[in-house]
């Protein structure tokens, strides 16, 4: 059979037999590709190529009734070839063509097509028509119809949109790429033969396609390996790239990275980590991050490796990012931190100086945090607490309660101050606090547009009160035990006064009046004392409270006590003010002192005035005025030991009138004393 062949077509038989094992040897080198598509693309084209060149070869040696069958068979596995390189290229470019659904179904139908007009040749006969030719050797001479090429036509169309999509792949890489642009263009060569066929009898009609499809898979997978990995490896984004050998050693680059690194110009066969040792320190830090200048300015890249093999080639490619943007706002981030980092530790100094701990809770009443100090004043660390409702510190049902009493307010925008606060220890020991509360809102909502919506929790500030509840304590006893004796021994003398005082006469008779009314000051002094005490909280809850039911009942009491006096009151019908009860007592100091110090007889006006800016009631005697160093202790707030009130009513009205967020206000003229309470109206 080969001496019937002849010399010319034992060499067409070794070249497609060649051609078909060639490619069927690069499978096994293909399919060590670590794309899975690349690797499927690369195994189709090698496998139909390979298959259809050696179809081809049997075709010259197969008895005269097999030829045909096998060149049909052969057209339908050849036309199968283009949609695997199709699929190749897309895959090795990086596009997702072969991944498309409405692609590869008008692929699918357009193969069927064409294929069923191959195999249907015998019948129609449009396709193909074959006949035994004897020159220039023994072989089925095919003469190719219309049907062929239109098939062809759209075969070589495809192949043109793979070519381009490959060729505009290695022009964007910026690698040197002329070696492998020569051998995609192997893939369209046999087309020149194809044509060239039809012309000359020195080549025989027979499609050279699996030619070039074998010398492509020898020079891209066993010659130019390498830059077939890098290029493909840079397809997939990033062009400032180095590709390196499993030694380490520079084998190629893009033109991209040379204009960052100029160092690697002819560096091919370098060591990285001789020719840019930048770069390899960069890889070896934390962050990664190269620093270069570059028109003009100071540039951020990450530099990144990729490792990557193919059969037994091993390579390493060296990728840089430019992350300029990105790495300068990181930058700043950085010292935005530091500085922020820096004021939480004034701002902890300053919490450390003015309260003990510092808690946060969100809206359900559960820690979001607690400041370290809290493990020494409760014995719980802060991991303890967080997540932990707030029942965990408060001793009992009732505090409990209390605890949401005080904190409802604040999740209506409120802040809230709480004296002598119970807290349970992790012990089990109750101590006493005061605690501070604050809303905490969304950080992302502007100050001036927050509502109780964008509450998010509360910061409580908490300071040990337990020693000065403890020293307050031992006061209140001190001042009981005080005013409990002076009032007996008082009760004594006064007792004895007002017996000499009817007894004696004359001089000796006023000496004993002057002594039942020190005694009496001295019983005023300890009532004033006690209700100081009893008001010592400085902070109530403040309510709307109408005042002029107040007044009335203060003036009524005031006329029946005092009958010879004078007392008239001009209000509206109505003034509401946020106050307190208290604020009753500090009413009736005021009008009695008027009352027991006006004149002969005395005489007491009240005047309530309601405005904008407040609510003033302004009550004015017609005595001799109170005396300049009382107005003076009042004024500086303080008693020195040369300068001291003769007694507590006025400091028990102006301490009562503050803790109210009032103002106190008295005048001293020739008719009279007049004394001003400033209240803030109710909101």
């Amino acid at each position: 059979m080969l001496q019937n062949l002849g010399t010319v077509g034992q060499i067409y038989l070794a070249v497609f037999a060649l051609s078909g094992l060639v490619c069927f040897a690069a499978i096994g080198r293909a399919r060590k590709f670590q794309d899975p598509d690349v690797r499927r693309g690369l195994v189709g084209l090698l496998a139909t190529a390979g298959g259809w060149a050696l179809l081809r070869a049997a075709g010259f040696l197969l008895p005269d009734p097999f030829r045909v069958p096998a060149y049909i068979v052969g057209l339908a596995i050849g036309f199968a070839t283009v949609w695997a390189w199709l699929y190749f290229c897309s895959a090795y470019s990086g596009r997702m063509y072969h991944r498309n659904k409405s692609l590869r179904r008008v692929s699918a139908a357009i193969f069927l097509v064409v294929v069923s007009v191959k195999v249907t040749n015998p019948i129609h006969g449009a396709y193909f028509t074959a006949r035994q030719a004897s020159t220039p050797f023994a072989h089925l001479a095919v003469e190719h119809n219309v049907l062929h090429w239109t098939a062809t036509g759209l075969s070589y169309a495809l192949s043109a949109v793979g070519l381009f999509i490959i060729f505009q792949l290695f022009f964007e890489s910026e690698y040197d790429t002329g070696p492998l642009s020569a051998l995609s263009a192997l893939i369209g060569l046999p087309v020149v033969l194809d044509i060239t066929a039809q012309f000359t009898p020195l080549l025989i009609n027979i499609i050279y396609a699996p030619i070039g499809v074998a010398v492509f898979a020898v020079g891209v997978l066993f010659v130019f390996e390498r830059r077939f990995l890098a290029v493909q490896r840079a397809s997939f984004g990033d062009d400032l790239s180095i590709y390196l050998d499993e030694r380490g050693r520079i084998r190629d680059y893009s033109a991209t990275v040379r204009e960052v690194l100029p160092e690697l110009d002819e560096s091919r066969g370098d060591r990285l980590s001789e020719t840019v040792p930048s770069v390899a320190e960069a890889l070896e830090s934390d962050d990664q991050i190269l620093e270069r200048e570059r028109s003009d300015e100071l540039r951020y890249y990450f530099v990144s490796t990729s490792t990557t093999s193919l059969g037994d080639t091993g390579a390493q490619i060296v990728l840089l990012s430019d992350v300029t943007q990105t790495e300068r706002q990181r930058r700043q981030l950085a010292e935005r931190e530091a500085e922020i980092n820096e004021q939480n530790e004034l701002y902890r100094g300053v919490i450390d100086a003015s309260f003990g701990f510092v808690f946060r809770i969100d809206k359900q009443g559960r820690f979001t945090f607690a400041s370290p100090s809290v493990e020494e004043f409760l014995g719980y660390s802060p991991a303890e607490l967080e997540g932990q409702p707030v029942s965990i510190t408060l001793p009992n049902e009732a505090t409990i309660e209390r605890a949401w009493n005080e904190i409802e307010p604040i999740f209506d925008g409120k802040r809230n101050m709480v004296r002598d606060f119970p807290l349970e220890t992790k012990a089990g020991a109750t101590v006493f606090t005061d605690v501070r509360g604050v809303p905490i809102y969304e950080g992302s909502v502007p100050a001036d547009e927050r509502t109780t919506e964008d509450i998010v929790g509360i910061q409580l500030m908490v300071r040990d009160a337990t020693k000065r509840r403890e020293r307050e304590g031992l006061i209140s006893v001190i001042n009981r035990v005080l005013r409990h004796n002076m009032r007996n021994k008082m009760g004594i003398i006064t007792g004895y006064a007002e017996m000499l005082e009817g007894r004696l006469s004359g001089g000796d008779a006023e000496k004993a009046t002057q002594i039942r009314d020190t005694a009496d000051q001295l019983l005023d002094l300890t009532e004033s004392a006690q209700r100081l005490e009893e008001y010592r909280e400085l902070s109530p809850d403040l309510e709307p409270v109408d005042i002029v039911p107040m007044l009335e009942d203060t003036v009524s009491e005031l006329q029946m006590q005092y009958p010879e006096a004078s007392v008239t009151i001009d209000a509206p019908d109505a003034v509401v003010v946020d106050t307190h009860e208290r604020l009753k007592t500090a009413l009736w100091e005021v009008v009695e002192n008027a009352a027991k110090h006006g004149g002969d007889p005395p005489v007491v006006e009240i005047d309530v005035t309601d405005t904008e800016a407040g609510v003033t009631i302004a009550v004015r005697d017609n005595g001799p005025g109170i005396p300049e160093i009382e107005r003076d202790v009042l004024q500086s707030n303080v008693e020195t030991p040369l300068v001291h009130g003769e007694g507590l009513g006025l400091w028990l009205i102006h301490w009562i009138v503050t803790s109210l967020d009032g103002e106190l206000k008295t005048t001293a003229g020739g008719e009279g004393t007049t004394v001003t309470i400033r209240l803030p109206k109710a909101s």
